[in-house]
């Protein structure tokens, strides 16, 4: 008989979905090294930029970052230090173009965007009731609503096939959305908002500003919240190429503050997925409160306020340094893994954002199936290299895999290499 609660036990059933989790698992009990363990297991599993430790490092050395004060030694406001607040503030009204100056006193820090989403989920629903997503989406959202909220994701299901009228795979449309929530609703599921993450992961899709503002409407439309999470907001590595934001929009193009929600953090645009920061932004103040509220669990060290604040402040080192050499080795490694992947015959979809491209692997299943599609994933693990499956996004169509490029290079063309050799392989036993 099991010592644990019922909710206990839920959480072990969550977490036994995780196969990102599982992946990475396994890919620590044998990791990569270069001199150690040269034939250990190479993770391009986890959106995780590694590409920019040295530089990262250098600047968080420096004395004027290492800050000590007596205030830092108790107890902080529960939405965060106000000076770090306005960093962030300051940042997001800059680097997201935003059409009104990003307000500090709407901003609540949070230890990283997974408990943030958990925090929103806590705030909008009761447990059982669910939110809509297109799939394939960043699988850990799931977890981060359902292990402890018990809030599920229903999905609308998106195909690599163009309808009429497409312009591209897995493309979102209004209609979707209607019959997604229809079929929802037919379900008896309670329906709470629609979650959208922009840029896109899996796919690293920019969504236009004429998408957006469609999803406002139809969220309008049904009383129903709108969550963008907008972590990947200043990851593009192409020249030019400005992400879309909901901050970009007035607020008299936003129909329904109280039910609008902003997400991002440092983990990727920064490459500081260890240091656990995130936070909410909310266009209204009442859920914005809740959110605030539920703070006494989910703080991190006042030291790390001020040390983030001030890197902040430094725009020069942002722009020139940080950001100019992240978009360059980012650039870099992605024409590198999509130049392989093209010499593989291995289609993918095309990004210009983000730390990963999704890539088409169905020709290499033994059939249209996910127990195909997890017995190729096992394969490349047993070769050594950790791919993310489709249906760890939760898709309906098996087959595709999510690869991270955010490695060093060296790992990454040990990584495609070993890809390579694999789908060589499945071809050659197939004729």
């Amino acid at each position: 008989m099991s010592v644990l609660s019922e909710r206990g036990k839920h959480i072990n059933t969550v977490v036994s979905e995780d196969l990102i989790m599982k992946g990475s698992i396994k890919t620590r009990e044998n990791s990569y090294h270069h001199e150690k363990n040269p034939t250990g297991c190479i993770n391009l599993g986890p959106a995780q930029n590694k590409l920019m430790c040295d530089v990262l490092t250098k600047r968080l050395s420096q004395p004027d970052l290492m800050v000590w004060r007596d205030d830092l030694f108790h107890y902080y406001p529960d939405a965060g230090l106000l000076e770090f607040r306005q960093a962030i503030a300051e940042f997001l009204t800059d680097k997201a173009n935003a059409a009104m100056p990003v307000d500090p006193d709407k901003v609540v820090v949070i230890n990283g965007c997974g408990t943030v989403l958990e925090s929103v989920a806590f705030a909008l629903c009761n447990s059982g009731d669910a939110f809509i997503t297109p799939t394939p989406y960043y699988g850990g959202a799931w977890q981060d609503f359902m292990r402890r909220a018990n809030v599920n994701i229903h999905p609308v299901h998106l195909y690599s096939n163009k309808s009429e009228n497409e312009t591209r795979s897995f493309q979102l449309t209004i209609d979707k959305l209607e019959k997604g929530l229809e079929k929802a609703n037919k379900k008896g599921l309670t329906i709470r908002g629609l979650f959208l993450m922009n840029p896109h992961n899996p796919q690293g899709e920019i969504y236009s500003r004429e998408m957006i503002k469609d999803c406002l409407q139809f969220c309008h439309k049904h009383s129903l919240h709108i969550i963008f999470d907008e972590i990947y907001l200043t990851g593009g590595f192409v020249e030019g190429v400005q992400t879309t934001s909901i901050l970009q929009f007035k607020p008299e193009d936003i129909p329904d503050p109280e039910r609008t929600h902003f997400i991002w953090g440092f983990s990727k645009d920064f490459a500081m997925s260890g240091f656990r920061v995130g936070l909410y932004y909310g266009f209204g103040s009442e859920v914005k409160t809740v959110i605030q509220n539920q703070c006494r669990f989910t703080r991190f060290s006042a030291n790390m306020h001020v040390v983030l604040a001030n890197m902040l402040k430094d725009k020069d080192w942002i722009d020139n340094v940080y950001m100019a050499t992240n978009q360059k080795r980012l650039r870099e490694c992605y024409q590198f893994v999509s130049s392989k992947l093209t010499l593989a015959g291995i289609p993918f979809l095309e990004t210009t954002c983000g730390l990963f491209l999704y890539a088409d692997f169905r020709k290499f299943l033994k059939n249209q199936s996910f127990n195909s599609e997890i017995d190729l994933w096992n394969k490349l693990l047993d070769a050594g290299v950790h791919l993310s499956p489709s249906k760890a996004f939760r898709s309906d169509e098996p087959g595709w895999f999510r690869i991270v490029f955010s490695v060093p290079i060296d790992q990454l063309k040990i990584g495609m290499e070993r890809i390579s050799q694999v789908c060589k392989e499945i071809v050659t036993n197939k004729s």
